[in-house]
């Protein structure tokens, strides 16, 4: 009798590496960020959020010395006290949209109903009414 040997499965530390979370921005990062931010807003109580504009991030100056991890400056923000002159947080991955763009009106916030769609609006204000 043949014995057929199963097929080898991964172990699960192969597969946590897909879950793991991106290791922490490097002193370097945070020092460009600081140094060359030129997208300030102001959070109240003395506190600025800080960010490199796309200009600022195709800027050599900026990208010297941190190499591929430049790119990842484009997700980086931080908040700065300027009262105590010290970092309060520093965000990763932040979103690359201005911030002013979140809110304003956009096509898909408007819509019109059809034809059916009145219709049936109308036959259900009709059947409450009763």
């Amino acid at each position: 009798m043949t014995r057929r040997a199963a097929p080898k499965r991964p172990s699960v530390d192969e597969y946590l590496h897909f879950f793991a979370a991106p290791p922490a921005p490097s002193g370097a990062l945070v020092n460009a960020l600081l140094e060359h931010a030129d997208i300030r807003h102001e959070l109240g109580d003395g506190k600025v959020l800080l960010r490199l504009s796309q200009r600022k991030l195709n800027n050599r100056l900026v990208r010297r010395g941190l190499g591929k991890r430049a790119d990842r400056l484009a997700e980086m923000s931080l908040v700065w006290d300027e009262e105590d002159g010290q970092i309060v947080s520093v965000f990763d991955g932040a979103e690359t949209v201005q911030a002013e763009s979140w809110n304003e009106p956009s096509e898909l916030d408007r819509f019109e109903l059809t034809e059916a769609a009145l219709a049936y609006v109308a036959q259900f204000e009709g059947g409450r009414r009763q």
